[in-house]
């Protein structure tokens, strides 16, 4: 989840604040905290590299709005993000609702509930995420044979953003069997946490395997055998978004899983380009 995103001047003045979560905390204070820690790093001539915070992140973006004016963009989002796919949205939300505006005045407002919404659809990839709902039929035909095909040792499968944002998932009982309370969302999300990844991925890549239990302590420790996943860049970006990417994941038990699943990128790009 992207929790909050903050555009500032170059003042430190907070123009635009949207908070999607319960952390009740002052805009203003925030923004000067994200001005703050831009200024430290000028200080130190280093660059302003990710901010960690327990389970979450938060990347400040500065971008050269003007030969005079410097904005920074700043995003607070769950660990589990791709940081180069919230970059590229940090980038992609300026360029189309900023770039053009005049920040010389001294404090300028751009809260509205038209600007709010636009960009609250663009942070929760609501486009690409009605793009698989709308084609589930499909989805559902393609992916969830692998699941239901045993042999294979694929225990669930999910649909993603560039930065990461879970569009659609399933799973099958053998991923939910060592827990009581948790969803196949949640695991996932866990997984997603554990690969650390500051890059999308460009063609596919196994994850898990360099770690002592896999990707999955609790199903090592019952079973014995580790939990492992590939994610495939399928390839499939919005015309709208063009750095908006559609991954695909399959986490199970399968050193060979990519063999398991030939094509599908290409089978699913064909049959969602084509309707």
């Amino acid at each position: 989840m992207i929790r909050k995103f903050l555009l500032i001047s170059d003042g430190g003045l907070l123009n635009f604040y949207l908070n999607q979560d319960d952390i009740k905390i002052d805009g203003d204070l925030l923004s000067g905290f994200c001005k703050a820690l831009y200024d430290i790093s000028l200080e130190l001539t280093f660059p302003l590299k990710t901010v960690g915070f327990y389970q979450n992140k938060m990347i400040v973006e500065d971008i050269k709005h003007s030969k005079d004016i410097t904005l920074l963009l700043a995003m607070i989002f769950d660990e589990y993000h791709i940081e180069e796919g919230i970059k590229n949205k940090i980038h992609h939300i300026y360029d189309n609702f900023f770039k053009k505006l005049d920040f010389h005045k001294e404090y300028r407002n751009l809260k509205n509930e038209i600007l709010n919404k636009k960009i609250t659809s663009i942070i929760n990839d609501l486009p690409l995420k009605s793009l698989i709902e709308n084609n589930m039929d499909i989805v559902k035909e393609l992916l969830d044979p692998i699941l239901l095909e045993r042999e294979n040792n694929i225990e669930a499968y999910s649909l993603n953003s560039s930065n990461n944002n879970i569009l659609y998932c399933n799973g099958t009982y053998q991923i939910l069997k060592y827990r009581e309370v948790k969803t196949v969302k949640e695991i996932i999300k866990e997984y997603l946490s554990l690969l650390k990844q500051e890059k999308i991925p460009h063609g596919d890549k196994f994850i898990g395997l360099d770690l002592p239990e896999g990707l999955d302590l609790e199903d090592y420790i019952n079973t014995g055998l580790k939990t492992l996943g590939v994610v495939i860049n399928t390839s499939i970006n919005l015309k709208e978004e063009p750095t908006n990417e559609l991954l695909l994941y399959f986490f199970g038990k399968n050193t060979l899983m990519r063999s398991c699943v030939l094509d599908i990128e290409h089978e699913l790009r064909n049959r969602l380009t084509k309707r």
